[in-house]
């Protein structure tokens, strides 16, 4: 069962992100995809003007854009790709369940008697 991750691992498409160029707003970052042993060119574009309305900083776009690939380029044909306001707005509403799930795991707060209080009963 071991010999079998790591050949899945190895068969995985891997991306480097070669650099990025902006225009009017819209980035366009650059990645060489890596499949057995070829390589290919990506290009992932992002409407920067559409971020800040999801809670996306900038630079999470990189990791966000491979992931992208990540789920889509074995499957398509295609190499140029558009992160669009769904993912974004699937990004977000996965980040607000995060932050959900651990305020609820956080444990209260123990707060000691204090001496000052006049509602404590003193010993």
């Amino acid at each position: 069962m071991r010999g079998t991750s790591t050949e899945q691992r190895r068969n995985e498409p891997k991306f480097l992100l070669t650099g990025f160029t902006q225009t009017a707003g819209i980035r366009v970052y650059a990645f060489e995809g890596t499949f057995d042993a070829r390589r290919i060119d990506y290009t992932v574009e992002v409407d920067l003007a559409l971020i800040p309305g999801y809670g996306i900083r900038i630079q999470d776009l990189p990791l966000l854009c491979r992931d992208l690939l990540q789920q889509r380029a074995e499957r398509d044909e295609t190499s140029a790709f558009v992160f669009t306001e769904q993912n974004m707005r699937s990004h977000a509403d996965e980040l607000a369940r995060s932050r959900s799930d651990a305020e609820h795991r956080k444990k209260p707060p123990r707060h000691a008697p204090r001496a000052d209080r006049e509602d404590w009963p003193t010993p």
